[in-house]
Parts: structure tokens; sequence; C-alpha cells
């Protein structure tokens, strides 16, 4: 179904809106988070519904969310969804509503006031001109007010995985795919698509998701404006692609939930990286094993 544009006025007619989130154990976060969607001033012209995913936290986050908004539909994990199995979750249950809309939103992703109205404007602007309901994608800022998260576009074809965050300017630009961190779905795209890919754990499901949307034919529009304030906190050093690293911990921290694990990443290279997927799904590992292996230097081996 394809959503209404504004009338003669200017005004937009009331619409159904589901906001989806997954939190875990960032209580002062996840009610920041949710207090400003409701402070949203679309809020007058939209029914916002919340369904939430609280995954076993013990910080309390499920009985101050309720306090904050009762109406919240709440649904507990185990500790072990992870953000692509927690959004499941709840989406799921979304998806029963046949909303207009539904709203990814981060538990760290701060919108701004006009934000939403924002992202139904550049979605009613984009439909206009091109005749089909899609996503929006609302970027994020970090501190220093540079673009923290956002639309992605394929750097080359021949490079299909190897993204880059579109910066923000001003203007309604397309994507090849994108973050999760605040998405305006659509109800047409939602039932094309479905929900995330339960093969994923928790990064990478929304990358697959913006690249299936691609394949299907689905318009992705980057806002031309920030949607809010979210600090990327996915710093190389650290991580499994810090090479200050022990090898074995690089390891580790690349095959755990939160790394790159080699099946969900090798259903992503399967399904978007065209014939030479073999070797896209390699070269993390190796790159792992190539830097951690330099002169001068002895690898820390397991004991």
């Amino acid at each position: 179904m394809e959503h209404p544009a504004p009338d003669g006025a200017g005004n937009f007619p009331a619409c159904r809106l589901a906001v989806v989130l997954s939190c875990f154990n960032r209580r002062p976060k996840t009610l920041e988070a949710i207090g400003c969607v409701l402070a949203q001033t679309a809020a007058r012209n939209t029914v916002l519904d919340f369904f939430v995913t609280d995954d076993n936290s013990t910080d309390g986050s499920a009985e101050a969310i309720l306090q904050l908004h009762p109406a919240t539909r709440l649904f507990k994990g185990d500790g072990k969804l992870f953000w692509n199995g927690g959004m499941r979750l709840a989406w799921d249950q979304a998806l029963k509503g046949d909303y207009d809309f539904y709203l990814w939103l981060n538990d760290d992703t701060f919108m701004f006031p006009h934000a939403l109205q924002q992202l139904l404007d550049t979605h009613a602007r984009c439909l206009g001109r091109h005749g089909r309901a899609g996503i929006v994608i609302g970027s994020t800022c970090d501190d220093q007010w540079r673009t923290s998260y956002g639309g992605e576009r394929q750097r080359s074809r021949l490079r299909p995985l190897s993204l880059m965050t579109i910066p923000v300017n001003g203007e309604i630009q397309s994507c090849d795919t994108f973050n999760g961190n605040c998405v305006l779905v659509s109800r047409h795209a939602a039932a094309i698509l479905g929900n995330l890919d339960g093969r994923f754990v928790h990064a990478i499901g929304d990358t697959d998701y913006g690249l299936r949307a691609k394949q299907a034919g689905i318009p992705m529009w980057v806002m031309p404006h920030f949607a809010g304030r979210c600090v990327n906190d996915h710093t190389v050093a650290g991580s499994f692609s810090d090479p200050a690293q022990p090898l074995r911990l690089r390891l580790r921290q690349a095959l755990g939930p939160k790394g790159l694990p080699w099946k969900p990443w090798l259903v992503l290279c399967r399904r978007h990286a065209g014939p030479l997927w073999p070797a896209y799904w390699l070269w993390p590992y190796l790159k792992i094993l190539a830097t951690s292996v330099r002169p001068g230097r002895t690898v820390m081996k397991g004991r």
C-alpha cells in the first residue's frame, strides 16, 4: 500500500508508527532514547506504539521503561539475543500490527526534536517524486557534529561489501545500504522484505537488510539533516582490527557474537559479494593472521 502525500495545505495525515528498539544494560541511555521519541514534534500527528526487547538486563531497564511509558510492549530476552535477535523479536510483534511505518532505533541514539517529522517529510517528498514507498535513513552525528552512522554506499562493483558512510550534506541522497541506528521503514518495504534475517547475531543484519532492499528495487534515501546524536563506539583500538592485540585475543573477538562470527559473515558474503564471495569471506580472518605476524614481533600463542 502506498502512503498518502500531504494535502494542498501542506498537512500530513495522521499515521500509525511502531518504534522498534532492543536494549541491554544501558538504562540511562535507553530512557533518554525513548524520551527523545516521546518528545518529537510529529507525535501530535502520529500514533506512536513502542515495541522494546530487553535482553535480560540486570540494571532495571525493563522496569524503568514501563515506568516512563507504561504502554510499551516489552519483551524479555535471555541475554543472548544481541542487537539483531532483540530487534527481530520486537519487530516480529510490531509487524502484526500492520503499521504505516516502523522506526528502528538504537538504545543509544537520541533523536533531535524535529527528526521524526523530517523522516516522514523526506519519505513523502521522495514518494511524490518516484511513486514508490521505501526506506529513509536518519544519519546520526557525534559530539563534534561528524557523521557517525547513516546511509552507506558501495565503493565499487568489484568491492560490493566495502562500504563508506555517506556524509550529511543538506540534500536527500540515495544509498546502497545503511546502519540500523535510526531508520524509517515503510509498510510497503516491510511487506516485501519481512523481518531481519535470524542467521545474523549482533551486527551486519542491518547491512544485509539494506542490500536486500536494493536487490528488491526498494528505494532508500538518506535524510538531508542529522536525525540525532549517537557516538560511534566501534573503535579500532582494542578490537580484533587492532594489530597491537595478541593474536589469540583478536581471533576470539572476531569470532565472538559482537565481532565477525564466521557463519553470519558467510551468509552475507554468499548473498551479496558476488562470485568472489569465498575470498571476501576469508579475507578478514587472513588479515588478522597477516597483521599479527610482523618482523621483530612474537605472536602470542595459546596456552
